[in-house]
């Protein structure tokens, strides 16, 4: 059976986040990621809201929870930085003097990161060389305290059209110029699917530079279940021969009750 992490952001609406916490553990989740140390979501908006991360350590512990990862970098740079400005490469440092013991401190080993968006005044070569130096100066920090950055492309045709990493291929060219077990990718295959395909061909080309899964129905972002154009049972069956034993995160928006949805999504991934 495969093991699902739910992100508590996409899946439930205006919802406390302890109660949040609270469903995933009765329906019988183990794992479970969030975006933000600051900014909450009701659905369908960002909020000024910093979490609790007392509480979610003790419901952590309580339940028997494992928070998977929650975002460090967001891609436009308007949380935290942009990882492909290098002007933003003191605040990225500096931040790890907050984020690495809320990290530790709810023993969350994964910290996500976008690329960043589009930036005319900095080509596509400076962006590739930007991000790369961001992320070695954070790696001594990362490798020191034993968390992983997870580096993630988006689509650029549905969602996100002002991201600059979109390419898988590319992020993994990224990841060896890093050249740090402590950076890894996020395969959203969502985003993937709608940007190059192939992923099953690719994760077994790549796995060992992937460190986190990403599933939603394409297309839509709803449950991915039957009805959609991609075959997630068989891909994750194909991820976990190739040698991942992570966790597949379900990010996506429900289409009905969510304590319906996840539930679905649990019986359809018994197998």
């Amino acid at each position: 059976m495969a093991k699902l992490s739910v992100c508590i952001e996409s899946v439930f609406g205006d919802v406390p986040y302890k109660k949040r916490i609270e469903t995933i553990a009765r329906l019988g989740f183990k794992y479970y990621e969030f975006w933000f140390h600051n900014k909450g979501f009701t659905g369908s908006a960002l909020t000024d809201e910093k979490k609790d991360f007392n509480m979610i350590a003790e419901m952590n512990e309580k339940l028997g929870l494992t928070t998977v990862g929650f975002v460090h970098c967001h891609a436009d740079g308007g949380i935290q930085a942009s990882l492909l400005n290098k002007s933003h490469r003191n605040k990225i440092v500096d931040s790890l003097g907050e984020i690495i013991p809320l990290a530790k401190k709810i023993k969350c080993k994964n910290l996500i990161s976008g690329g960043g968006n589009i930036d005319p005044a900095i080509s596509d070569k400076k962006a590739e060389e930007n991000i790369v130096g961001n992320l070695k100066a954070i790696m001594p920090e990362m490798e020191k305290n034993g968390i992983t950055v997870l580096l993630e492309p988006w689509n650029t045709k549905v969602d996100h059209p002002q991201n600059w990493l979109w390419d898988p291929a590319l992020a993994v060219r990224i990841l060896k110029a890093v050249g740090s077990e402590n950076v890894k990718m996020l395969y959203d295959m969502y985003h993937m699917q709608i940007m190059t395909g192939n992923i099953s061909a690719f994760i077994t080309e790549n796995v060992k530079y992937i460190g986190h899964f990403h599933i939603a129905g394409v297309p839509g972002r709803h449950e991915p279940l039957e009805g959609n154009e991609v075959n997630y049972p068989f891909i994750i069956k194909q991820a976990q021969k190739a040698g991942y034993k992570g966790a597949f995160g379900l990010e996506y928006w429900p289409t009905t009750d969510v304590k319906i949805s996840l539930k679905r999504c649990l019986d359809h991934f018994k197998g």
